[in-house]
């Protein structure tokens, strides 16, 4: 039987809500969370946005097949630009098709 074709399931950017954690420098956080990529292996990961490498990196792919991977970059993304992700299983060779996400920025604090 053929591996299937290892997929993205889903890409989310969110940038830090404004002020939640004192003087710390805010960050966009970025995930991915892929499926039917090769049990055990390994898959690695780019994120871009407009023509240019944001972050990468390999993460370990479960016995479902399942994977995730999270990178932080700074300064921040601007709100609703879009990012996005391709996958590569390490083992069978295959990529992922790219999968676009827009940048999330939560509003600030509530004030009282």
């Amino acid at each position: 039987m053929t591996q299937p074709t290892p997929r993205i399931r889903g890409v989310h950017a969110v940038n830090d809500i404004p002020g939640e954690i004192p003087h710390r420098h805010p960050v966009t956080s970025l995930i991915v969370d892929g499926e039917d990529f090769t049990p055990g292996g390994k898959a690695h990961f780019v994120f871009r946005a407009e023509g240019r490498t944001l972050a990468q990196g390999t993460a370990d792919v479960k016995q479902n097949g399942l994977v995730s991977f999270t990178a932080t970059v700074r300064p921040t993304l601007e709100c609703e630009s879009s990012v996005s992700a391709v996958g590569e299983d390490r083992s069978s060779g295959k990529m992922t098709d790219h999968v676009s996400a827009e940048v999330v920025c939560p509003q600030g604090p509530l004030q009282d």
